[in-house]
């Protein structure tokens, strides 16, 4: 018997044939089927849960089942595995490929991971860091499934985006503010051209691609590492430097403080990476993303008050301290 935890109308009979479908081709008795966001879902059988999700292609669903199958195989327990059915057939319905993936039950108190706590940014710097070590000794296995990733030109098309809203910018973005983050970005961007090979040296592990803290799941038996969606060949210090702009935030934009974190230690001593912790990832992909889709609106969220304006002050101090330091190395 279905439990109808669907909606009514094409919506919820959709869902209800996806139910019967998954219950039909693994011959386990799908029960639920629930909502988290677009493309993904919680499903339960009558013993166990599964989120289901939507992916772009085949061959990205079996990219990513082979590399959980050899993190699991190689000492790297702290992600999910793939539904057992993968192995033996497609989950195709309505022209569109799902994977099956084990639910990770969240710890008993029910909080969320963040990176609000010195405590937690530690353990999961570690936790990324032990996937780099484990990726890299079967990286060469990938080379025809993922590409090399390039940071220096993901950043130049933001920052051309970026300049291109100019005069839909002048709206929202006082001169000096606007000023101020294209002199970070083309300052940074110069010195990481001048130095591109450090951003695609090797030996190359396969990256995580997107280290936000909802991509780290605090389980009843530790940390665990999701969503494999970006991941790409490249040099481990690309997810290093997106992990510093995560966290930054969260130490006041001090560089003093992120040298409290061992693995970063090394790369705070070369200019290369100092450099492109200069570049303002994170407000060029917010404005660019804003002025795409949320102008409209009318007003700005307080997140982008933040980092846009609050932050300020404190990121600017930071890029001061960062050259500084550059020059003194």
């Amino acid at each position: 018997m279905i439990v109808k935890t669907v909606k009514n109308g094409k919506e919820g009979d959709e869902r209800e044939r996806l139910l019967l479908y998954l219950s039909d081709v693994t011959e386990e008795n799908f029960i639920s089927i629930r909502s988290i966001k677009d493309g993904v879902w919680l499903c339960k059988t009558d013993t166990s849960k599964w989120i289901l999700k939507e992916f772009s292609s085949s061959s990205q669903l079996k990219m990513q089942i082979k590399l959980t199958e050899l993190l699991l195989s190689n000492h790297f327990p702290q992600t999910y595995h793939f539904h057992s059915i993968h192995s033996r057939k497609e989950i195709s319905f309505n022209h569109r490929i799902y994977g099956l993936i084990e639910y990770i039950e969240s710890n008993l108190d029910g909080k969320r991971f963040s990176y609000s706590t010195h405590e937690n940014r530690k353990q999961a710097l570690q936790l990324l860091k032990k996937f780099h070590h484990v990726s890299e000794t079967f990286a060469k296995d990938f080379e025809k499934d993922l590409n090399v990733f390039d940071q220096i030109k993901k950043w130049q098309k933001r920052l051309q985006e970026f300049k291109a809203n100019e005069k839909y910018l002048e709206r929202w973005l006082p001169k000096k503010y606007y000023l101020s983050y294209l002199f970070w970005s083309e300052w940074s961007l110069d010195y990481m051209i001048k130095n591109k090979e450090y951003f695609l040296k090797k030996p190359y592990c396969i990256i995580h691609g997107d280290v936000a803290h909802h991509n780290f799941i605090l389980g009843n038996d530790g940390l665990y590492l999701i969503d494999f969606d970006l991941a790409k060949m490249a040099p481990d210090i690309i997810d290093d430097l997106q992990f510093c702009n995560r966290i930054l935030p969260h130490l006041d934009w001090s560089l003093k403080k992120l040298s409290m974190y061992k693995p970063l230690e090394k790369h705070l001593k070369e200019k290369s990476f100092l450099s492109a912790l200069i570049y303002p990832t994170d407000l060029l992909r917010e404005w660019n993303y804003f002025l795409k889709y949320e102008e409209g609106r009318g007003r700005l969220s307080s997140f982008m008050t933040e980092i846009t304006f609050r932050e300020f002050d404190k990121r600017e101090k930071f890029v001061k301290d960062v050259i500084n330091e550059i020059k003194r190395l």
